[in-house]
Parts: C-alpha cells; structure tokens; sequence
C-alpha cells in the first residue's frame, strides 16, 4: 500500500462537510482512514447528504456499508493500524455514553 499518510488524498467518496461537498484530508486527532474496497451507497448516505427533512449533522463520513483498510491514523489512535481492517460506523461511538455502554453499541 502506498504511504499518502499525512496527505490529501482523491477519491470517489468522502467526508461530506456540508451538503453537496465532499473533500479526504488526512485523519485528525482520533480519527482514523480506511481506504474502502467494498462498499454500499445506501438511501439513509443520500438523505442526509441532501440534507432533507431534518437537521444533517457535519462533518459525516457517507458509505457506512462499507468495508477495507485502515490507510493512515491520526494522533491518539492506538487500537488501530495501517493495514488493519475496518468497517466504518454511521455514528461515531465515544465509547463512554450511555448508548456506546449500552447492548446498542459495537464498542
């Protein structure tokens, strides 16, 4: 796999930072990129991203059926590596709320 790390890197999906807007910057603190090989662009990714019929939450990561590998980390990520898998979630989990403690949750 080829090191973009740290790199702004061109895709075919995204963050979508406002509605209609999609752009890849390098992971943040606790964020992490996974370089998609398998993936569903499902009608709850289109909804929101149109921002129709409630108020859409941004920055949000679109293609949550999706499957691959973890492409680069940003600082503070130390349960995830280049080159392991990952499955991206539609909700980010903070692993300390009620519903990441709940049965709900992956965490």
């Amino acid at each position: 796999m080829a090191c973009t790390a740290g790199q702004v890197i061109q895709c075919k999906a995204a963050v979508a930072w406002k509605a209609g807007k999609v752009e890849v910057a390098p992971p943040q603190k606790m964020e992490v990129r996974i370089k998609t090989l398998f993936t569903s662009l499902c009608h709850t990714d289109v909804y929101f991203w149109e921002a129709k019929g409630q108020n859409s939450v941004f920055p949000r990561i679109l293609r949550h059926e999706a499957a691959g590998i973890v492409e680069s980390v940003g600082e503070g990520v130390a349960e995830l590596a280049p080159g392991d898998h990952g499955l991206p979630i539609f909700t980010g989990e903070c692993k300390e709320c009620r519903h990441c403690k709940s049965d709900e949750s992956y965490v």
